[in-house]
């Protein structure tokens, strides 16, 4: 997904939930179209204090003005001490309410106020979103002094940043990815945090200084050097939107693909920017430069890398009873392009459940009648994956030719892959091999999906009786021929999400599945890689999502065996099917 494609689905998916928490109440609306054009930021700057305000009104007007969109706050540091105003950070912990009214304040004493506001999630130095519980608050004290006969703040709790509306969040803090380079192909891999907009080129560069994450650690790497900085701290873009890029930094690593791979991370970075038309890139003042290629760069093409390409062409199919078909659903959601595959598929017994399709349409898999093994189909035979483990999961194929599956296995392990590129006769080749992830030790992995650039995977996991579900981003580490050896370290997803079931990538970006978050009801849900849930329309009986297509195009398989498909907002009944499976990613 190009990036500003990516700002567009992420602002969309914002803009569903009203600052991305799970709202109990209102109507659910559909995100914006991906291809949507960014709406422009509206400048807006709040006064400072009133010589006659109350202790109450100068806090209330404190947190008012941390909504200014010009990036210095020189008038909220006004309702502070002189003390208090040079310690301030407005872009520590950042608060992102649930609603658009003004906190609720209280005089506890002369000097001391508390605030209080229904809270979505917050947003942490780094970037990183953590979803609050669904209807719960925040509450924060601020210490009061007189200044000249004029109240002013004197101490705020530890790492407050600022407090926004639910109506402001869009104006002011949104999700961008930084980007890394996979370890295992010629792709950039997205991490998607929280940035405020206020001078945003120069803060997603920064963070492109910053090492690779631990929850990509081993799938991706960085040819930024390490303790490399911004000269004079800031990045500077031209009139025709070109952006000038100039660190100090130690030498860079050498050969060409060093080169190039640092030119991909700062150009897919930045051109996430709408008014970014290019990019330029020094070290020390010395051009970055690269064979054959002159001027600003605009492109991912124009310094070796493929055109990215996150569309599967294999048709989906759909089983009804024991009978498996490709999935040609009527109206416009057919899948554009999917040519790929066999006109017919082999019948899988009814008794087999979770059914997976390849990404090239060759062969199906689904869980054994007992649950505790798997079975592969090509053409029309079956064939038994040798015994790995019990309480088998649902499986689900890559685009790299792996099939994954959770399963309790002997020791840790929980989590195996199958080479599907290899003849499912020979029972050594073909035989399932564990994928270390000792963060899964004790739990069940009930779904593991790969997103289809095959650098990251979504896990959803339980504790063996069901309890403490858990969704979580991980890198996944290749080794030789591809073959997954293990999983980065986890990022949690939708921490709130609970009794999950299903799990499909949507984009690049999300994941669908159905649950309840915060002991609401039981309903279909998207998940970002940023941590935010937004919720979808009810659906009575919901028990398996999978998407042909995107966000629009998602399908639900209820327990009594129907498939549901979206129509704006209500689902409806597009007839009888106990499986549909879409090729990976």
């Amino acid at each position: 997904m190009r990036p500003s494609r990516l700002l567009a689905a992420l602002l969309g998916a914002l803009l569903l939930t009203g600052c991305s928490g799970l709202s109990g109440g209102g109507p659910v609306q559909p995100g914006l179209d991906v291809s949507a054009p960014i709406a422009p930021q509206i400048g807006l700057v709040y006064p400072g204090p009133d010589a006659r305000e109350t202790q109450q009104g100068i806090v209330s007007g404190f947190l008012r003005a941390g909504a200014s969109s010009d990036g210095k706050y020189d008038n909220a540091r006004k309702f502070l001490t002189s003390r208090m105003a040079e310690r301030w950070q407005p872009d520590e912990t950042i608060v992102l309410l649930s609603g658009n009214e003004s906190p609720t304040t209280r005089l506890l004493d002369p000097a001391t106020v508390q605030v209080t506001a229904p809270v979505a999630g917050t947003v942490d130095a780094d970037g990183r979103y953590t979803a609050a519980r669904p209807g719960s608050s925040a509450s924060a004290r601020f210490s009061l002094t007189s200044v000249g006969g004029q109240w002013r703040i004197d101490g705020m709790p530890e790492g407050f940043g600022r407090w926004i509306a639910a109506d402001d969040v869009p104006r002011l803090v949104q999700p961008f990815a930084v980007h890394y380079v996979s370890a295992s192909h010629r792709a950039t891999v997205p991490d998607v945090r929280w940035f405020p907009l206020d001078r945003l080129l120069t803060r997603l560069a920064n963070a492109q200084l910053a090492p690779v994450p631990d929850h990509l650690l081993g799938a991706a790497t960085t040819a930024v050097p390490a303790g490399a900085r911004l000269l004079g701290d800031a990045v500077s873009i031209d009139a025709s939107g070109v952006v000038s890029v100039n660190l100090i930094a130690s030498r860079l690593a050498p050969g060409d693909t060093t080169r190039e791979n640092i030119w991909a991370q700062f150009l897919t970075t930045l051109t996430q920017d709408p008014t970014v038309t290019a990019v330029t890139l020094q070290i020390d003042g010395v051009p970055v430069d690269l064979d054959g290629v002159e001027g600003p760069v605009s492109s991912l093409e124009r310094i070796g890398f493929p055109p990215e390409s996150d569309t599967a062409t294999t048709a989906p199919v759909v089983r009804r009873g024991a009978t498996v078909a490709v999935f040609d659903p009527t109206g416009s959601v057919r899948q554009k392009g999917a040519s790929v595959g066999p006109s017919a598929y082999p019948d899988v017994p009814a008794d087999f459940t979770r059914l997976a399709l390849s990404a090239d349409g060759a062969e199906t898999a689904a869980v054994d009648p007992s649950g505790d093994g798997l079975s592969r189909w090509r053409g029309t035979n079956r064939y038994e994956v040798p015994p790995f483990g019990a309480d088998v999961g649902a499986p689900a194929y890559d685009r790299r030719g792996f099939l994954w599956a959770g399963a309790v296995g002997s020791g840790d392990a929980r989590l195996f892959t199958v080479d599907t590129r290899v003849s499912p006769a020979d029972l050594v080749a073909a035989r399932a091999q564990p994928v270390e992830a000792s963060w899964l030790a004790g739990r069940r992995v009930v779904e593991a999906r790969v997103a289809a650039d095959g650098d990251r995977v979504v896990v959803l996991s339980t504790r063996p009786d069901g309890r403490d579900v858990r969704l979580d981003l991980a890198g996944v580490v290749r080794g030789g021929g591809q073959r997954p050896e293990r999983l980065s370290a986890p990022l949690r997803l939708g921490t709130w999400v609970t009794r999950a079931s299903g799990l499909t990538w949507v984009d690049a970006q999300q994941v669908a599945t159905v649950a309840s978050v915060g002991g609401a009801a039981v309903r279909p849900v998207l998940v970002s890689v940023d941590a935010s849930v937004s919720p979808l329309p009810e659906a009575a009986g919901a028990r398996a999502v999978a998407t042909v297509g995107v966000e629009r195009d998602l399908y639900l398989v209820t327990r009594e065996n129907r498939l549901l498909s979206r129509s704006g907002l209500r689902w409806v009944d597009s007839g009888q099917a106990s499986d549909l499976a879409a090729p990976a990613g």
